[in-house]
């Protein structure tokens, strides 16, 4: 034999070559001793039942985390369901603000919404005057139309003056907001919902849910608001 010493790497090189050296040899096996995190040594089998075990409840744990995903993707899927079909079935502009805000607010706990129409002369009546506001698409806040600019969807956490645009009552408690512009067939308004929770909308959050919501709400808008009675109409 050659007086050569192996070093540990050599040995390990040649064991990941030699995969079934131990195959039969069970009594080395069980004299193999392994440090434990626990501070006891361990033979090599009662190491790999720890190891796997461990696995056995990542993959658990994991599998729990994607049911718990799913069952709440399911609720959301029904809540929009539901939510688009009473927005397709309203017959008024004014049915269509209302139903809205309610469900986002009851079924969908939204802490808040803002809702902005471009439309300075409609003339909405009762508590809608005070939820939703009318205004020129050009008179939206320079910041606001900095963040739509790509016109697509967005959620996070919003800065100060964003916040006072979109939600004046409660800019100070909003954390986190979604918000999408509704736009078919030119630029209707701005859906944002905020919450008071700064993780609710995070910013790697998918806008799947709103941007869908946004597309629907726009068309019917459109449809709804030609229709509806305008300022100068009243006074004439």
């Amino acid at each position: 034999m050659s007086e050569q010493k192996l070093t540990g790497d050599q040995v390990a090189a040649w064991l990941r070559d030699h995969t079934d050296f131990f195959q039969g040899r069970q009594e080395l096996l069980e004299m193999l001793r392994l440090p434990d995190p626990r501070g006891e040594a361990v033979s090599l089998l009662e190491r790999q039942a720890q190891i796997l075990r461990e696995r056995n409840h990542e993959l658990r744990d994991r599998l729990n985390g994607l049911l718990a995903v799913a069952r709440e993707n399911d609720q959301l899927f029904e809540k929009t369901r539901q939510l688009v079909l009473t927005l397709i079935e309203a017959r008024s502009a004014e049915q269509l603000f209302s139903q809205l805000i309610h469900a986002l607010q009851e079924d969908f706990g939204a802490d808040t919404v803002s809702l902005l129409v471009y439309d300075r002369d409609l003339d909405l009546t009762g508590e809608l005057r005070s939820r939703v506001r009318c205004l020129a698409g050009a008179d939206l806040h320079e910041a606001l139309q900095l963040l739509l600019r790509n016109g697509k969807a967005i959620c996070g956490v919003l800065r100060e003056v964003e916040l006072e645009q979109l939600f004046p009552h409660h800019a100070d408690q909003v954390k986190s907001a979604a918000m999408v512009p509704l736009e078919w067939q030119g630029r209707q308004g701005l859906l944002a919902i905020g919450s008071f929770d700064p993780l609710h909308f995070r910013s790697s959050l998918g806008t799947l849910f709103i941007s869908h919501l946004g597309d629907v709400l726009s068309r019917r808008m459109h449809d709804l608001l030609r229709k509806y009675p305008r300022l100068e109409a009243r006074r004439a």
